[in-house]
């Protein structure tokens, strides 16, 4: 089962240990020690200087609050996404690794097809948004290079000038550059992961919808193995298999909701700030988009900028939506199969995860809003409803 969760986040987590934000089985106190100095020279200082730029510059005007609000909002969520995964570090590595016990363990054809689509998902979802993340990064760190004058890609506040002297302003530039590149990249594999560990848990649910239809046929599988040809054995042996069957299910679907509690301890405020930034994100970027000259190098920027931003909410409330559909069918799966042959004791099972599977399997951001399609459209509506208000105040 390990070839499954690295098969589906080889990329993911290569780079997360080298950001330093998936911990080793060795050396972990030197390892949680480097990634904390990591999280406060790279990820912490390009935010909390551009706040300061805001607040201390005398010389401010709207248009240059609106060009920098919405980078600020997206870099001060890294410091509160990213942090979890250096504090509870060992936590979420084991809730990554969660299926690899021997419950989630896949025999039949049938749901390896089910693991191998999940797998080639995840891979897609992660090239796609690291490249679209690289990408939108190194748009914005190249903006300088058609400016005039010593320009950086954010206004930040500093105590001195760097105008005069070129290299203190190639220093702060690469640092700059550098600390972005690296919470951007980080956040480029964390977001596809999250949703993808989402994904893993509706094809296991998958996988038990299909071994519940199918109790009777599986059955029937096993006493052809077995070779047996008496009538009522084989009726009393098919009673008994079904019923342990049903026991195997009971346990699957319990440490599916095992794994769904502990993912969202691990993610929930992960993805709640981002979540929360992507609000203002949205809307400053589509207030800048109406301003600037159509097609011009900063709109083809905004423009991957802005679908970046979409992408990661959509990911998050896409497949959150995805497990909380596949959950609800629970049901009318086990209705679908030959419920009615088979005998009290197994009946009565039935029942017990019949009403068990009615509690909806919801994973929610911050203990806020759930990870749902109504929340993205939620998200866009907010986001809308601030451009508006800004727009009357232009």
């Amino acid at each position: 089962m390990s070839r499954i969760i690295e098969e589906s986040f080889r990329v993911n987590l290569r780079v997360m240990k080298a950001c330093h934000l998936y911990p080793p089985e060795t050396h972990t106190r030197l390892f949680k020690i480097l990634a904390y100095i990591m999280h406060f020279l790279l990820v912490i200082p390009v935010p909390t200087l551009g706040i300061l730029y805001v607040l201390l510059e005398d010389d401010l005007n709207m248009e240059r609050v609106n060009y920098n609000a919405g980078f600020l909002a997206q870099t001060a969520c890294f410091i509160t996404k990213l942090l979890p995964f250096v504090r509870y570090g060992r936590r979420i590595k084991k809730c990554i690794h969660f299926f690899e016990s021997p419950l989630f363990v896949v025999v039949k054809e049938e749901h390896k097809k089910i693991m191998d689509k999940c797998i080639k998902v995840c891979q897609r979802n992660t090239r796609i948004f690291l490249f679209c993340v690289a990408g939108g990064v190194t748009s914005w760190a190249t903006k300088p290079f058609f400016w005039e004058g010593r320009n950086f890609p954010v206004d930040i506040w500093l105590p001195f000038s760097v105008s005069t002297d070129i290299t203190i302003y190639c220093t702060l530039y690469f640092f700059i550059a550098t600390g972005v590149y690296f919470a951007s990249l980080a956040t480029g594999v964390i977001d596809p992961l999250i949703a993808g560990l989402a994904y893993h848990a509706t094809s296991q649910i998958k996988i038990l919808k299909d071994n519940l239809q199918h109790l009777s046929e599986y059955a029937d599988e096993e006493i052809t193995k077995r070779g047996i040809k008496n009538q009522s054995e084989q009726e009393q042996l098919k009673s008994n298999i079904i019923y342990y069957k049903i026991q195997q299910s009971v346990n699957h679907h319990d440490a599916i909701l095992r794994f769904v509690r502990e993912y969202e301890e691990c993610f929930s405020s992960a993805v709640f700030s981002q979540f929360a930034a992507s609000v203002f994100v949205i809307c400053f970027s589509c207030l800048q988009l109406s301003k600037i000259e159509s097609l011009g190098y900063y709109f083809v920027q905004l423009v991957m900028y802005f679908s970046v931003i979409l992408a990661q909410i959509y990911f998050y409330c896409y497949y959150g939506s995805t497990l909380s559909e596949e959950s609800n069918s629970l049901t009318n799966a086990i209705y679908m199969s030959n419920w009615y042959n088979f005998d009290e004791k197994s009946k009565k099972a039935l029942i017990i995860l019949m009403e068990r599977s009615k509690n909806p399997i919801l994973v929610t951001a911050g203990k806020i809003l759930d990870l749902s399609l109504e929340t993205f459209a939620t998200i866009l509506r907010r986001s809308y409803s601030l451009l508006a208000v800004l727009k009357n105040y232009q």
